[in-house]
Parts: structure tokens; sequence; C-alpha cells
């Protein structure tokens, strides 16, 4: 028998539940609709813009986390209103079950979920950022997507669920729009502050007509593309000066650059992902244009950690814009990020993408990589910790923290008579551990296709409407995944210890290498000083240290794009460390570069182990060039700190400039850059409260330096502070 509601609250579960058909997407649709048409809305009087995000609701859906329950909250109002006590305990027992995280670790086998917790990998647990063209709402209006709805579903018959999801939503759409300009009026009548009544002005003159017309002018684009954002669950803007440029060029410069400053304000308000500016087309002509530099403006002019900002550069960037990106990373916030368009768009070419697309790719998350609007390239899919894979080579797949057997076994490396059969052996776990995680992934993939259909993303990411295919089930016109590494240095490192010390110089026995491992080198005082002193390193510019780097690297790429994704695509790699580089060395066991048991010391990017590069910036970009970068296909940061002396004089920037250019000329595909004092740092640590707007750049990302562990300001202190 069909529950009847009493409550007027939990609207999303409670349209969710009421929807009759079996088809998941058209019960995620209803949902929508139902939170659109309920749940609470306002303007924000200080930046004039709308928030449609879940909050207040115990049952939410988002672009992350899929279907989410918080019990705690359904109980408490279950307690607080005992006449509606029926609701909340249905809604719980209802909606519990269809929770899209427990789903998915369900899905994973007990070994799975072991060396997920081991740290040796992670797959799948999470649903991937996307860059949706959420501007096409504001561009076209919805009667245009109904229009196109209805055109396709005269092509594919057969899919009348999917499209009639499709149109729920756009109805969902269309409530938010007329609810927006009800409560912008309701404020407007309450408002006395003048400025507060002006931007409430425009939002009533904006929801008058958007969005099912389109819109004309940079507010009322910016307006709609907020409403639509928040209800997503806020993800990335991507190439914001390209698809609002229009809308900007139509509105008058006090006031386009207004509204500038009050989505910024947005922005980092909602701690949104990553926004992405400049570049080229197809052809190689540049991209750059009034709004890449005033964005560049209202980044210096706030200095806010969030959203993160990408640059995207090639051979015909401007100087004046390249000057104006060092101008800003002199102010210390880490932005922006520097990506390499010949290297990017050339992977993306390799895996048959025209470059008409694999020039429309930006940055998503951290530093992920997508083709705005036309990808569901998992961002990420999954993680491999390369430490963890020696870690299981010299144990014979055993996890050393633990005991566990969790890895394939490989054999003793005491029988082993060359460094070519141990590399061979760290193949092999290394490929169990990436397999596993793509199969993960898959797993993962599999389950969110099933349960967690997106119907706001097929609305906006060419190809699912085209093809009547959900976003999730491979509609998008790419979907690619991307498999992350961690501990790259230091595995690098311990290999060139063991093939110097042990199979070349024989100074070491594999067995009493293996005995001071165990022992965290307690009581092998002369193992520990021989491998901590040893000055064959990754980031130095020693080149059979780095033909070995790029060797191990290239093949965890190859091997990746030879595992396909349940979406369609392959995998690829990348390195986006996020937060968890200290963790992962937490996880990791001692190895032969010195490093003890659990240290949380551990590579946070693409280049040397922090402050292990003791021969300069150009020592250490010459190293990571051993990479073959056009085989990486996630984004690969590389973290450079720099002395902030250097960006205090034009020859400092200039010279950084050219250290860029020169890097990206010979293959480079990213660089961030942190502009510290490292006394600065210190005394951040001891006196917290002195510093509470000092900003670093970590693996991806920019925070705050109090927001960050112990753990990882040791690790931002630890990297080496260059100079030229």
């Amino acid at each position: 028998m069909k529950h009847t509601f009493k409550t007027t609250r939990e609207p999303f579960a409670r349209y969710y539940l009421d929807c009759d058909s079996d088809c998941v997407s058209l019960k995620v649709a209803r949902g929508l609709y139902g939170a659109a048409s309920e749940m609470n809305l306002h303007i924000d009087e200080l930046t004039g813009l709308p928030d449609c995000s879940f909050n207040g609701m115990n049952v939410n859906f988002s672009f992350g986390g899929g279907i989410s329950v918080y019990g705690d909250g359904l109980d408490y109002l279950a307690t607080e209103t005992p006449e509606l006590a029926d609701d909340y305990e249905y809604i719980k027992n209802q909606m519990n079950p269809l929770r899209t995280g427990a789903l998915i670790m369900n899905s994973f086998s007990e070994n799975e979920r072991a060396l997920m917790k081991a740290m040796a990998i992670w797959g799948g647990t999470w649903l991937g950022h996307a860059v949706p063209n959420f501007a096409d709402i504001a561009k076209y209006g919805t009667d245009f997507f109904r229009e196109k709805v209805a055109h396709y579903r005269n092509i594919n018959r057969g899919k009348d669920d999917f499209y009639d999801s499709v149109n729920v939503t756009l109805d969902a759409i269309d409530a938010l729009g007329r609810r927006l300009r009800e409560a912008a009026e309701r404020q407007l009548e309450a408002a006395s502050d003048e400025t507060v009544r002006r931007k409430l002005r425009r939002a009533v003159k904006t929801f008058t007509d958007a969005p099912k017309l389109p819109c004309t002018d940079f507010y009322s684009a910016c307006a709609v593309y907020v409403m639509l954002f928040t209800f997503d669950g806020i993800d990335s803007p991507g190439h914001f000066d390209q698809y609002m440029l229009d809308f900007y060029r139509n509105t008058d410069a006090e006031t386009r650059y207004e509204v500038l400053c009050d989505i910024w304000q947005f922005f980092h308000n909602s701690r949104t992902w990553n926004l992405c500016i400049g570049g080229s087309d197809a052809d190689g002509r540049d991209l750059t244009n009034e709004l890449t530099y005033d964005i560049l403006d209202v980044a210096m002019k706030y200095k806010y950690n969030t959203p993160n900002l990408t640059l995207r550069v090639h051979k015909g960037t401007p100087d004046k814009l390249l000057s104006k990106a060092a101008d800003s990373i002199a102010t210390g916030i880490g932005m922006p990020a520097l990506y390499n368009d010949e290297v990017v768009c050339a992977a993306y070419e390799k895996l048959g993408m025209p470059p008409s697309d694999a020039h429309e790719y930006v940055m998503n998350g951290c530093n992920q990589i997508d083709i705005q609007g036309k990808s569901h390239m998992g961002l990420e899919d999954g993680e491999v910790n390369f430490g963890k894979a020696l870690e299981y080579t010299l144990w014979n797949g055993v996890d050393k923290m633990s005991n566990q057997k969790l890895s394939i076994s490989t054999g003793d490396p005491c029988g082993f008579m060359s460094f070519d059969e141990f590399l061979a052996a760290f193949f092999r776990q290394l490929d169990f551990l990436s397999d596993t995680a793509c199969e993960m992934a898959n797993k993962s993939q599999r389950v969110v296709a099933k349960n967690c259909p997106m119907p706001l993303r097929c609305l906006t990411t060419i190809g699912c409407i085209e093809r009547g295919i959900e976003f999730k089930s491979g509609g998008p016109l790419y979907g690619h995944g991307q498999i992350l590494t961690e501990g790259m240095a230091d595995t690098f490192d311990s290999l060139a210890a063991i093939k110097k010390y042990v199979f070349d110089e024989k100074r070491l026995d594999m067995p009493t290498l293996l005995a001071a491992l165990d022992a965290d080198y307690d009581g092998y005082p002369e193992v520990y000083k021989l491998l901590c002193d040893n000055p064959d390193r990754f980031g130095n510019d020693i080149e059979w240290v780095d033909e070995l780097a790029g060797y191990v690297t290239d093949h965890f790429m190859r091997h990746l794009l030879t595992l396909r994704t349940y979406r369609g695509g392959v995998y690829g790699g990348g390195c986006s460390p996020f937060n968890r580089a200290a963790n992962n060395g937490r996880h990791t066991a001692a190895l032969p570069n010195g490093r003890r048991k659990g240290e949380p010391l551990f590579a946070d990017s693409i280049g040397a182990v922090p402050g292990a590069d003791t021969h300069g910036p150009t020592a250490l970009l010459k190293s990571v060039l051993h990479y073959d970068q056009t085989e990486v296909t996630s984004g690969f940061v590389l973290n450079l700190k720099f002395d902030k002396a250097l960006f205090a004089t034009d020859k400092g920037k200039n010279g950084f400039v050219g250290l860029v250019k020169t890097y990206f000329a010979y293959g480079g595909q990213q660089v961030q850059v942190n502009v510290l004092d490292k006394d600065e740092l210190i005394d951040a640590q001891l006196n917290p409260d002195a510093h509470r707007d000092l900003i670093v750049r970590v693996g991806g990302y920019s925070d705050y330096f109090n927001n960050l562990t112990r753990d990882l300001q040791n690790n931002v202190i630890a990297r080496t502070g260059h100079k030229l």
C-alpha cells in the first residue's frame, strides 16, 4: 500500500518515493522536482546571486555523493514531531538501502576493502567531478531544450522514460526560476540598503523570464548559472572566460566588474573547485580576452584560496598574460596553476579525440582534466600508492603495516639475481594494484549507473540527449577514466638505492636490507646512514635515476591505457595527491630511501621527495621531463616552491616565466607554485593566529596553512625553496 505523507519536509525523498515508475532516472528527476518546488530558496544579499543548495534536508542528492541519508536527522525530526514519526521512519527505511556510498562499498570484495584500508589503492568510492555546460541553459533557455528533447525522442524510439526524466528536470529548473523571482520580490520588500535593493531588482528582472528564455547580460547569465551550479552540488566552473564572454561584452564595464567580484565571492564562499581561463583553439589561435585579464585582477584583489584557478598556456600565450599570472602567483595564493596545451591536447589526441574537442579541455576538482560539456571521465576513479607496490615487492605481497597478505606473490627478493628481476616483480605488483583499482572503479560505475542517474547533467552534457543514454551509463561523448598516483619519488629513490647498493655495487645484500627495513632501521645505523646519505635521488638531474623514474612511470601510464572503463573509455593516469600524501606515508612501511615506517613526509607531486631536490629548479625540471607526459591523461601536478624574494622583482618574475616556458617547450604538462618564506611557515606553526591569511599550494589546490594537518604543514615546509 502506498504511503501517504503528512510531513511537508524532505521533499526529495517524498517525491522520489511517490513516483510510480520503476525507472530510477525518473524517480531521481521527480525528487529533484520536489526539491526545486519546496526547498528553502533565497538570494544572497551580498552577491545578489541565488542559493539552491540542498540545505536542511536529511535526504540529499548531489553529483559527488549521489543519494545520501542523514539518519540521525530523521530520528531527531521523529522525536520532535511524534505525530509525523511514521513519515520519517518510512523515509529512513526506504531511502537507507538506496544510499549510493553504501551500495558501492558493498560491491567490493573483502580484499579490495583491505587494500583500500591499507592505503595501497582506492577505487570507485567517489562519484566524480564533471564540467557540464550549465551556461547553455542561460544561453538558450529551457524551452530550447524541450524542443531538443522532442527531436531526439523521435529519433531514439523506445527511450521514453529517459526523455521523460529530462523533461521533469526541465520542469524543476523552471520551478527554481519562478520561486527565485518570488523570493527576490519578498526580500526586496524588506530591504532598505540601496545596494542590496539594486541587486535584488536585478534578480527579479532576471527570473521573470529566465530560465525559460535566454539571458542577455552578464548578471542574468551568472544568476542562472549559479542556480544550476548550486542545485547540482557545487563542482567546477570550467572555461569561464569563454562561455561567459558574450554575456560579459554585452554588459557595461562598471556593472560587469561588480558582478564578476560578486560571483568570485560566491565561488569562494561555496568552496567551488576549478575555474579555467586562457588557452588555444584547435588552430592554435589564442583565446585570451578581456575577461581572462579581469579574472586575474579579481583573484589578486581578494587573494582567496578558492576557487582553484588554472591558466591554460600555449606557444602563442601573450607575454602580458604570463606576466600577470606571475603577479598573481607572487601574491602567495599559489594560483593560477599553469597547464600546457601542447602536451594535454596531444595526450587526448593519442586517444583518438579530434583536436577540436581536445582543445576544449578544462581542469576539474583539484586539477584533473575534463572535456567541458562532453565527457564524464571519472575525475577521479581511483589511486595507486607506488610506495605500497614497492613494499609488497619487498615482502612478497605482505603488507608490513598489518602483516596481512594483501597482494600477489612475486617471489622472495632474496632470490632475485639481478635488478631487472626485482623491477619485473615490482611491475607485477604495480599492475596488480592498478588492475584492482580499475576493477573497483568499474564495480562502482555499474552500481552508480543503475542506482544514481543524473538527469540534470544529461541535459547539459553533449551525447546524452542525442543518444538517449544516461550520464552515468555512457551518454557523454567521452567516458575515459583517471587513476592517480602517490609516493612516486619515494619509490624512485628506493628503487635507485636497491639497484645501486644491492645489485650494482653490492655494498648491501638483500637479506640485510630486508632485516633493516623490518626493524625500521633500529639496530642498523650503518645501513640507515648509507641509504639516507645516498646522493642519487630523483629531482637532481641524475640521468640514470631519472631514466629509471621515467621508465617506471611510463609503464604505469601505458598499462592503464589497456584497461577499459564501464563508461566506455579507457583508463589513464595522473598525479594529484590533494591532501592525502602525508596519510599515504603514514600507511607505508620503511622504504630503502631511508624513510622510516609510517613517516608522513611523502612525495606530494611528480617532483622530488620534499627537500630532496638540492640542485636547483632547472635540475628538477630536467628530471621530471624524463616522463613522457603525453601519455598522461589526468592532471600531473608538479609542486614548486620559490623564495618570496625572487618574486619581489621584475627580473625574478621574468626569470620564472622563462623557466616555465622552457619547461613547457620540452614537454612539461603542469606547474603550480608556492611563493613562500620558510621562516614564515615555521612561525605560522608556532603562532597560527598571526598567520591566518597565509595560503599554500598543496597537492592540486590551495588552502590556508592553518587548515592543514601538522603532517601536511611539515611536507610544505620541507619542500625545497628554489632560487634562480
